[in-house]
């Protein structure tokens, strides 16, 4: 798992051309590592006096092994993290600033900047924009076998053709009309259906608003597609394959799941009838969404080697190479030229539906604990689906828990600082 290349040193700190050791850790996804090697490579012809330690592991194993490393000052100079870590790293002074602040600003989307973002101050650069709404897995097929118009243009379309495309065997369903059964959807739909009625979920003082009359609106909205339209149920929540392995499968109509799946369907299963097309907005407004920012490079601050360290981090990030990694993992472009440049699309076609809405993407916010966040909404969402709770009393329980995160990692984090 050690790849030796080469990244460029700079000369402002009076190396020269000294040769210098770079330590790089990243997770050990295949796509990812095969663009990582990449960038060695070619790196390694620019300076050869700079050699990289490439290590990568287990996702798991590398986010413990990471917090660690930061937390004993041992970190590598680059580490490949993902954009909501980066937040209480930077805040805790284990990440350098990134050179070029303004540059970074003005090429790379807001969203995707969002989580490097620390009093206005950056402390990575992305290489994706990581959103999981906006796009929709759809089978043409099953439209045209029941002669529906295809695509949905609004939301009541989506639903009146979600009923349609509905199938039961008795009690049960057999193929969901529209699927957004799943860990992040539930959450990243409740946010989206938030914004798009021109609200904000976020207080001043940085606490969540989950009780007003848009949240109360959302939630019963998503409710409403299992319990009024029944179009998908909570059946395979929580399975060991993801809702787009079921819509793979022929188990769904439609299914709402970030672009990130369509290279599962096409590798994977070698699925080719399908398409990924926009989700209709749930009001006149634009079609807003809660977007996290993705992966990305960060350099550590107590690297004795942050010029060369950022060189290559520079390097990787240039137009041109952003834009092979992107299309290698098969991400969306965090840089706004590179997802703009027409080659991207003409390597990966169906990805034209989030391309197409990134200008509508909103950073999530300053979440803390992604995962607690996520699950209290998951958790109170399966029981007001399951009319074991109202919409409004699931939804106090959700603010009061989340917000009590919030005060208890604030709380930390101002003790370690």
């Amino acid at each position: 798992m050690v790849v030796s290349g080469c990244s460029r040193a700079s000369s402002g700190s009076g190396s020269g051309d000294a040769k210098v050791t770079l330590v790089w850790w990243t997770h050990d996804n295949p796509s990812f590592v095969e663009a990582n090697k990449k960038r060695i490579e070619e790196y390694k012809k620019i300076k050869p006096n700079v050699t990289i330690n490439y290590q990568y592991f287990p996702y798991d194993a590398f986010i413990q092994k990471a917090k660690a490393a930061y937390a004993g000052n041992n970190a590598p100079d680059i580490a490949q993290l993902f954009g909501t870590w980066v937040t209480d790293y930077a805040k805790n002074g284990h990440l350098d600033q990134a050179p070029n602040q303004e540059d970074l600003k003005q090429n790379f989307f807001e969203a995707a900047l969002g989580a490097y973002t620390v009093d206005d101050k950056i402390y990575g650069i992305p290489q994706e924009y990581n959103l999981e709404n906006g796009g929709v897995l759809a089978h043409p097929q099953m439209f045209k076998d029941k002669g529906i118009t295809y695509p949905p243009k609004t939301y009541a379309e989506l639903i009146d053709a979600a009923k349609q495309l509905t199938v039961r065997d008795g009690n049960k369903i057999k193929v969901k009309g529209f699927d957004f059964v799943s860990g992040d959807n539930i959450f990243f739909t409740f946010l989206s259906f938030i914004l798009q009625q021109n609200a904000d979920y976020w207080t001043s003082d940085g606490h969540v608003n989950l009780t007003g009359p848009e949240a109360v609106t959302a939630m019963t909205k998503l409710k409403e597609l299992i319990t009024v339209d029944k179009v998908t149920d909570l059946s395979r929540f929580g399975d060991n394959l993801d809702s787009s392995d079921y819509f793979f499968k022929g188990s769904s109509a439609m299914t709402i799941r970030g672009p990130w799946t369509i290279a599962s369907g096409v590798n994977t299963y070698k699925v080719n009838d399908f398409e990924y097309i926009p989700m209709p907005s749930l009001t006149d407004s634009p079609p807003y969404f809660a977007a996290e920012s993705g992966w990305g490079e960060v350099v550590a601050a107590k690297s004795k080697h942050k010029e060369e360290a950022w060189a290559f981090v520079n390097y990787m990030n240039q137009k041109e190479q952003a834009l092979d990694f992107n299309v290698t993992t098969f991400t969306v472009p965090a840089r706004k030229d590179a997802a703009e440049d027409p080659a991207y699309l003409q390597k990966l076609p169906m990805l034209k539906t989030s391309i197409d809405v990134l200008q509508y993407g909103k950073w999530v916010g300053p979440v803390q604990d992604r995962d607690f966040f996520v699950k209290s909404v998951n958790d109170n969402f399966q029981l007001i689906a399951s009319d074991k709770m109202s919409v409004e009393d699931g939804l106090k329980k959700i603010e009061q828990s989340v917000n009590e995160m919030i005060d208890k990692h604030l709380s930390v984090g101002n003790k370690s600082s």
